[in-house]
């Protein structure tokens, strides 16, 4: 192992101990940077592929093996981050321990796939830039996941179990004041009408 290898090595851990530090935080949703992560990423891992990579069949089936993993992982791990919005419209997330340990699945498949690739004599396939390439599609499989969550119909609120309770209550009672009013205004011209006639 030289030292390009090995300073890879540690900025691939270093980034990794962050990645799951941030994913169990509770954090604001930055609709940008769930664009701008992955396509950063990506950026960067295909400019460390050589050009040679892109010519051997065998690299690129090595490849797809690892974004297939990658991806199926990432929009579980979606699943299993908490999206929520507060009062003032703000979006939060958190994940979970579950969320980690998608997370350590899928470092176990980079390291099995690392010695497959090895024994195929195609290490450049588990190199830094196939492997930043990979965790660019992991990322955006799960920010998918997050933003679609973010735009549906009902996402997760804070005050989510309160609302069903509010609905009836700001919108029956209303009504029912209403008819009530109008069944009493009757009520009153029935009145003064007898009484009219009464008099008569």
């Amino acid at each position: 192992m030289n030292a390009s290898t090995a300073a890879n090595l540690l900025l691939i851990a270093a980034a990794v101990v962050w990645i799951l530090a941030r994913q169990i935080q509770v954090a604001r949703v930055k609709p940008l940077l769930l664009l701008a992560a992955p396509v950063v990423l990506s950026y960067f891992g295909i400019r460390s592929l050589p050009a040679s990579f892109w010519h051997e069949s065998a690299n690129l089936g090595l490849l797809a093996v690892g974004a297939a993993i990658s991806i199926a992982l990432g929009l579980w791990r979606g699943q299993t981050i908490k999206v929520w919005r507060d009062a003032d419209g703000t979006w939060w997330r958190q994940g979970s321990w579950f969320t980690l340990a998608l997370w350590g699945a899928l470092i176990v498949a980079r390291g099995l796939l690392y010695g497959v690739d090895a024994a195929a004599g195609h290490r450049e396939a588990s190199g830094l830039g196939a492997v930043l390439v990979t965790l660019a599609l992991s990322f955006a499989a799960q920010n998918a996941v997050t933003a679609l969550r973010m735009t549906g119909a009902q996402p997760l609120t804070g005050a989510e179990p309160a609302e069903p309770a509010a609905v009836p209550s700001t919108i029956i009672p209303p009504r029912l004041s209403a008819h009530d009013r109008i069944h009493a205004r009757r009520q009153e011209r029935r009145q003064e009408h007898r009484e009219s006639r009464g008099f008569g």
